[in-house]
């Protein structure tokens, strides 16, 4: 579990430090104010692999992969406080058990760096085809961003991705297999067959009950919750007293619901990162589901961590954690007034509900 955070040089972060997060995490801000970009922040210290960095491009930021076949050289400019891709980007995590993990990425503007870091078995000649496979003989294309972890004092691994005329290109360097986070972003919506896959792995571990339990906090006239695979593979709900249909005509609640709760119990000893989160959610049913993620985070051992603007999800979040005071908390993002920079405020949920009820700013807009 992330206790605490450390970020340099990223995006709008020239830097930021944030302590004291705790296994349920509600982050609030303006907009503009580097809340997703937390979330990333957070996503990358605890996945440093290209399928991350690819991942945030495709499904968190939208941009379109085809710009980087065209001008490569711009790729990863973005992720880089002011563009400053000439100067490292740091994001050092202090762990529950206080050991300190450090992701550093830096980008080089020529292949030079991707043949000194390849397998030294590899001749000459074979590092010379492998280039010509992966630039498509393009010399022009010259941009391979390296992530570096290290946790402690201990070895550090690296991974790297090389932006091409034909695409982003990942390539690992002895990391180990890190696949422990998951981002949801505010607009993602997954497909029947990558939803059902993940109800099936619910199913077989005995946890479809929690899934049904999580549907009808949205909806309580769902009675029953199935997989079929007629056609394309999809999740069917069925109404008291009305017959089977597919989950995707239950609306963008539902769906956004199913995402989140199959992550959640599929995955133990995680962390789930939901960017805002009350997308979908009507106001009256948030507390309940907020009972529900906060029970399931504690049995399965999960931190999350979820950005909102609604001063109804946050005081559902209040409600839901009142139970769980030692386990939550909530993080303002906001600006100094003099130096423009951002600092993270946290507050518990006694500081955070006396706030709301005295009319204080905590929710951000």
């Amino acid at each position: 579990m992330i206790k605490n955070i450390n970020i340099k040089n990223f995006r709008c972060f020239d830097e930021l430090k944030v302590s004291g997060f705790e296994k349920i995490n509600l982050i609030s801000g303006k907009n503009n104010v580097g809340k997703t970009a937390l979330m990333e922040a957070l996503f990358l210290n605890s996945a440093p692999r290209p399928e991350t960095i690819i991942y945030l491009l495709r499904y968190v930021r939208r941009e379109q992969l085809s710009f980087s076949k065209s001008l490569p050289e711009r790729t990863w400019n973005n992720f880089f406080f002011h563009q400053n891709k000439n100067s490292e980007l740091i994001i050092e995590a202090t762990l529950e058990n206080k050991s300190l993990k450090r992701v550093e990425i830096y980008v080089d503007e020529s292949v030079k760096a991707f043949l000194e870091e390849t397998d030294e078995q590899d001749s000459e000649v074979e590092l010379k085809d492998k280039i010509i496979s992966l630039f498509s003989g393009s010399e022009s294309v010259r941009s391979v961003m390296h992530l570096k972890t290290r946790i402690n004092q201990g070895e550090a691994f690296e991974t790297s991705i090389i932006s091409s005329a034909k695409g982003l290109i990942g390539r690992d360097i002895k990391i180990p297999d890190i696949k422990n986070a998951f981002f949801i972003s505010s607009f993602s919506r997954v497909s029947n067959k990558d939803l059902t896959i993940e109800f099936d792995k619910a199913r077989l571990n005995e946890r479809d009950d929690e899934v049904l339990k999580a549907f009808q906090a949205i909806d309580s006239s769902i009675v029953e919750v199935e997989s079929f695979s007629i056609g394309e593979p999809t999740v069917y709900l069925k109404r008291k007293g009305e017959g089977r249909l597919p989950l995707s005509l239950f609306g963008d609640a539902i769906n956004r619901i199913a995402d989140i709760i199959l992550r959640l119990v599929n995955n133990e000893n995680s962390i789930l990162l939901i960017d805002e989160i009350e997308n979908g959610i009507h106001h009256s049913n948030q507390a309940d589901f907020w009972t529900i993620l906060c029970k399931l985070a504690d049995e399965l051992n999960v931190q999350i961590f979820a950005t909102t603007h609604s001063l109804e999800m946050t005081k559902a979040f209040i409600k839901a954690g009142s139970q769980s005071q030692n386990t939550s908390a909530h993080f303002e993002l906001t600006r100094q007034s003099k130096t423009g920079r951002i600092v993270a405020i946290r507050r518990d949920l006694d500081t955070l509900d006396y706030g709301i009820s005295h009319n204080k700013e905590v929710r951000g807009e």
